[in-house]
């Protein structure tokens, strides 16, 4: 369950770690955009106060003037106020009690002062107003000129509050309302809104009977928005993508693993049927190899008569002809076995030390029979160049030559087929490059084009009329994708009426170690381990012609038992053991091995790869072979392991 949940599960992480990048991003955007705008309503209400402060300080100094002279003249007000409130663009003059204007700081300005409205309320004060300026009104205490009032320049004011770009501030006084440039910009509306910011703050001079209310408002420019919300925009895009690749990678990472898992159980299950269908396959070769040598024994009787050589003639072909039809049925498991592991990419050379002479004379031996039932004939030819000895997996070349000439002796018309062998033309001394080239031809009537799509479609029919012949191409198929698989390369050629050229090209070392003999091994005891009762007699058959002292176990209790009494020379056991397997008894075996001390080497038998049984890489003394048995394996990896 949770493996299924797993891509939905990194989805949904990717996408609130986006969403949560979104909400960090936009919240911080607005932090700054708050902090930006409290620096600048900081800075506006400051300057206001400080503005405000320095008129009230002219205006305290121009009450102060009068509170300090009994008697002042217009000369000396406008000597002390002039230059006082020409810097701040100020105004100041005094009302008689009949509200006429009596002194004037600025006569210059006498013009300004054409405008002034002066009424009185119900409660008796004075209220004056002046276009373009802002008045304070203050008693006196002159007889004669009771009121002064003080003028501020709205100008003023307008350029020192323009100085905050894009904040509109606005004056609110009782009569008048005073509004920064900024303030002619439309209000935020909508979406806007979000980042608009206001404050206001209200001021009332109690003393100078005034009051007003200060206004600020600021709009975050557009384009600094539009840069957060692309900013934003483009996380989310590249969150959602993460998150979309991250799920697809998750699925396509599952996927994966149940194709792994899938493969793996069904090369295991063709890995147990093909040990299964092996089982029988070797008894059935083994019993007929040792009736046909049981046979030839006889027939180099002399006492024999005619009519008991004929019949054991007779028996002698139909002994041939299970071996081949065995043989057969053996490369057919091996090519489905094969063909598995070639689509998933399992096949591994097992190099190891093979006499090329003797390695031709098993496949010419291996078509002998074929050759007199078919009426067709195997030719088979080594290059003088190539040495007796290469490095070389001859259980798969096996396998791949047999499989071509199946083909040829199975479809093509002519009667003979051709076996070329030598080596491919790269440098004598570059082993880690050297390829077999193995080129195998027959002379019928060639392949159709239907035919040779064999090579890259395992499922082909093809029908050969003259022979009634129907089969599918999985051999040819196996054959490129093995070599494909492990370095090497398949060459197919075919003309009509001149039959078809099929070359392999093999992985091989041409400087291999070659095998000592290994006769001192001989007179020495040897174990064999095997819970199958035939696989143990045909075995023990092959190796009586090499060995004097085989001694043979079908339990692990048993041949433990053995192994501590014969201290054997020799061991070869069978992975595969009802009460344990056989890697777990040759772990038993070292460690009596090591309490007595004595020289014993382990060979693992099975139906398996080498790659499939995962323990054996923790026993880099065992030596591995795959089933069936071959004596002469056998005895070349022997030879190679008493040269270390």
């Amino acid at each position: 369950m949770g493996s299924r949940l797993t891509p939905s599960i990194h989805l949904f992480s990717g996408l609130l770690v986006t969403l949560l990048l979104i909400g960090l991003t936009l919240a911080h955007s607005i932090n700054e955009f708050k902090t930006v705008y409290q620096k600048k309503a900081q800075a506006v209400f400051a300057s206001s106060q400080d503005m405000f402060l320095q008129h009230r300080i002219m205006l305290d100094a121009l009450r102060s003037f009068f509170h300090a002279s009994e008697a002042v003249s217009p000369e000396e007000f406008e000597i002390f106020a002039k230059d006082l409130l020409r810097i701040k663009s100020a105004l100041a003059f005094t009302l008689t009690p009949a509200l006429q204007l009596a002194y004037l700081s600025d006569p210059a300005q006498s013009a300004e002062l054409n405008r002034l409205q002066l009424f009185r309320t119900e409660q008796g004060e004075l209220q004056a107003q002046l276009r373009d300026y802002l008045l304070v009104a203050i008693k006196i205490d002159e007889p004669n000129m009771p009121y002064l009032i003080y003028a501020i320049s709205q100008k003023r004011i307008l350029s020192r509050i323009d100085q905050e770009q894009n904040v509109c501030v606005t004056y609110q006084f009782e009569h008048s309302i005073v509004r920064s440039s900024a303030c002619d910009r439309p209000p935020a509306v909508g979406f806007w809104r979000l980042f608009a910011y206001s404050d206001e703050q209200f001021v009332v001079l109690s003393e100078y009977q005034t009051q007003f209310n200060l206004q600020v408002y600021y709009q975050v420019p557009r384009a600094e928005v539009i840069e957060i919300l692309v900013i934003i925009l483009s996380i989310a895009l590249l969150g959602s993508a993460f998150s979309i690749l991250w799920f697809v990678k998750a699925k396509h990472r599952q996927v994966v693993q149940r194709i792994e898992w899938e493969n793996r159980s069904k090369l295991a299950l063709l890995a147990s049927i093909n040990h299964e269908i092996r089982t029988p396959i070797n008894a059935l070769l083994g019993y007929s190899k040792m009736l046909k040598k049981t046979l030839a024994a006889r027939h180099s009787t002399p006492v024999q008569t005619d009519a008991v050589n004929h019949h054991e003639q007779a028996l002698s072909a139909i002994t041939d002809k299970m071996i081949w039809s065995a043989n057969l049925l053996y490369s057919v498991a091996e090519n489905t076995l094969n063909y598995s592991k070639a689509e998933v990419g399992k096949l591994k050379l097992d190099q190891h030390p093979v006499n090329l002479r003797e390695y031709v004379g098993r496949i010419q031996e291996y078509y002998r029979a074929f050759n007199r039932t078919s009426g067709k004939k195997l030719t088979v030819t080594v290059s003088d160049s190539l040495p007796d000895w290469l490095a070389l997996d001859g259980t798969k070349l096996f396998q791949l030559v047999t499989n071509i000439i199946n083909n040829a002796f199975k479809y093509s018309t002519g009667d003979q087929v051709h076996c070329y062998i030598d080596v491919h033309s790269s440098p004598i001394h570059d082993s880690t490059s050297a390829k077999l080239r193995i080129l195998i031809r027959d002379f019928g009537e060639g392949m159709s084009r239907q035919a040779k799509r064999a090579l890259d479609d395992p499922f082909i029919h093809q029908s050969v009329s003259s022979q009634g012949i129907s089969g599918m191409g999985l051999g040819l198929y196996t054959c490129k994708r093995l070599l494909e698989q492990i370095g090497g390369k398949l060459r197919l050629r075919s003309q009509k009426g001149r039959g078809t050229i099929v070359l392999l090209r093999f992985p091989c070392q041409l400087d291999c170690q070659v095998p000592e003999p290994t006769n001192h091994y001989v007179k020495q005891p040897l174990l064999l381990v095997d819970d199958n009762l035939f696989n143990l007699e045909i075995c023990r058959s092959v190796l009586e012609s090499h060995f004097t002292h085989i001694h043979s176990a079908d339990r692990a209790e048993e041949a433990l038992r053995l192994f501590q009494t014969l201290r054997p020379a020799i061991v070869i056991v069978d992975y595969r053991l009802k009460d344990s397997d056989g890697l777990a008894l040759i772990k038993q075996m070292v460690i009596a091995q090591a309490e007595h001390s004595w020289a014993c080497q382990y060979f693992l038998l099975s139906a398996n790869d080498r790659h499939e049984i995962p323990d054996l890489a923790q026993f880099p003394e065992v030596i591995f072979m795959q089933k069936p048995f071959s004596i002469e394996v056998f005895l070349s990896k022997l030879a190679t392991v008493s040269q270390r």
